[in-house]
């Protein structure tokens, strides 16, 4: 934010391995939320939060080992303005039926820097359903980060 002047809150992202997106596919197919996803602008501003994976993946967009898919990793930096803006603004439509409180933000037309961040070497999982629990802390203890 120290270098985007304009932006009135910031978020990280990174990008999915194509073994991770065919996991959140699965996930997707059993009718579980999985991962909340983003799609950027040329300059790094959020055009779309979903907890549907976007953008839509043509055949062969998973044959390298790293995908298209941005995961959301859910941390914010916000200046005082926005937060002020988003506690006068209602609740948008898109807002409600995602269940993402960023969408608020884009629907009243405020910007939202997208800070690509590295994809650690572990696998990555996020802890949507009570279910995910043990998955996630056997891959923390594979990754040592018990």
């Amino acid at each position: 934010m120290e270098q985007d002047k304009g932006a009135l809150v910031a978020t990280p992202a990174l990008r999915l391995r194509s073994d991770e997106v065919r996991a959140l596919q699965a996930e997707e197919a059993a009718g579980r939320v999985g991962g909340t996803t983003v799609v950027t602008d040329g300059n790094g501003r959020a055009l779309y939060f979903s907890k549907r994976l976007i953008p839509h993946l043509p055949s062969g967009s998973l044959d390298s080992k790293m995908s298209p898919v941005r995961l959301h990793v859910g941390v914010y930096a916000y200046r005082p303005a926005a937060l002020e803006l988003y506690a006068a603004t209602p609740p948008s439509e898109l807002e409600q039926l995602e269940g993402l409180e960023q969408l608020r933000f884009l629907d009243a037309g405020v910007p939202i820097a997208v800070v690509d961040v590295e994809t650690p070497a572990f696998a990555l999982r996020e802890l949507n359903n009570p279910e995910d629990v043990d998955p996630i802390e056997q891959a923390l203890a594979a990754a040592g980060l018990e």
